[in-house]
């Protein structure tokens, strides 16, 4: 009897050991199926996409990019690849910028890698039928996405996805916290693909100060980073580096804050008292009232009629 009841419960356990390794299988086999759906979808949709360009908040996946002497077609066919969504370019713009450059990008987020490259070469990003439609921006300001266009991103089961393996991947311990430091170390040394020498920075700091205090560049409608990299014979991505680290500010930012201050000089002043506004706008370089009036209020918090009849002067 002893002997009977012992058998049973030993093809039991026998049991309980094979269900066992049937859910560990299972889960394994789960594992590598969200794994192999991961690299086989979109990062992120193209709203999410477009809400991180405008947010300045970046959730793609890292990615190393580094190649020399390469056309801007292949760099957004690089990124095109990454992150599996659609960048179509504008015919213009191989056009526009034929040269090729050095790209070095170490786990930079790609769609942080993209808002830079947008940036440097004036472009923006708007959304057209499932796919991103990239082309030069039309007006005076810096823009990276039309709003009207640009919907509330949608929750999807790829952040879910994507959270799940984050976990997994902080439970990996010491291959985890390695591959971690490793990263850590990379973004210290990582300064947005390159480094100007301090000499030269401040070389091409005094040149954009000129040229904008001295020979009032802004005055032109049309000045654009481009044209004021072939007047200047600096590469355009270092002017762009320039004024957006070492004067902190965008390159539409710096021609706008021009043009604003000497509409206000010339509105608070008695030779242009009998002026109409808008002649003074253009004067400075503005090529449409609806832009000016715009960044006018933006950069003094009132109209520019409120500003004239504030500092008015008498005839």
């Amino acid at each position: 009897m002893d002997l009977a009841l012992e058998y049973r419960d030993d093809k039991v356990n026998d049991k309980e050991k094979q269900i066992k390794l049937f859910i560990l299988l299972a889960c394994l086999l789960g594992l590598a199926v969200l794994v192999l759906a991961y690299d086989r979808v979109q990062d992120m949709s193209v709203e999410e996409l477009l809400n991180n360009l405008k947010r300045e908040h970046y959730t793609g996946k890292r990615m190393d990019l580094d190649f020399e002497d390469g056309g801007i077609e292949t760099l957004f066919s690089r990124l095109e690849k990454f992150s599996g969504l659609s960048l179509e370019l504008s015919p213009e713009i191989p056009k526009q910028f034929p040269e090729k450059k050095t790209y070095r990008f170490k786990q930079v987020p790609w769609d942080r890698i993209l808002s830079l490259i947008l940036r440097e070469f004036q472009l923006e990003a708007i959304p057209t039928d499932g796919s991103v439609y990239i082309q030069p921006i039309k007006d005076s300001m810096m823009r990276i996405i039309r709003e009207d266009n640009l919907r509330a991103p949608e929750s999807s089961r790829m952040h879910l996805l994507l959270y799940f393996l984050t976990a997994l991947a902080l439970a990996g311990g010491i291959s985890g916290f390695l591959i971690y430091r490793k990263r850590q170390k990379s973004k210290k040394t990582s300064s947005g693909g390159f480094v100007i020498d301090p000499d030269r920075a401040d070389e091409i700091m005094k040149k954009v100060r000129y040229v904008f205090d001295v020979e009032k560049v802004y005055r032109n409608e049309d000045i654009s980073l481009q044209s004021l990299s072939d007047e200047l014979s600096i590469p355009s991505y270092q002017l762009s580096w320039i004024i957006n680290k070492k004067m902190n500010i965008t390159f539409s930012g710096l021609v706008n804050s021009y043009r604003v201050k000497e509409v206000k000089k010339r509105l608070t002043s008695s030779q242009d008292v009998d002026k109409s506004i808008l002649d003074i706008a253009f004067d400075a370089g503005f090529n449409t009232k609806t832009s000016f009036n715009r960044v006018f209020k933006k950069l003094t918090g009132m109209t520019p009629s409120q500003y004239r009849q504030r500092y008015k002067v008498p005839h």
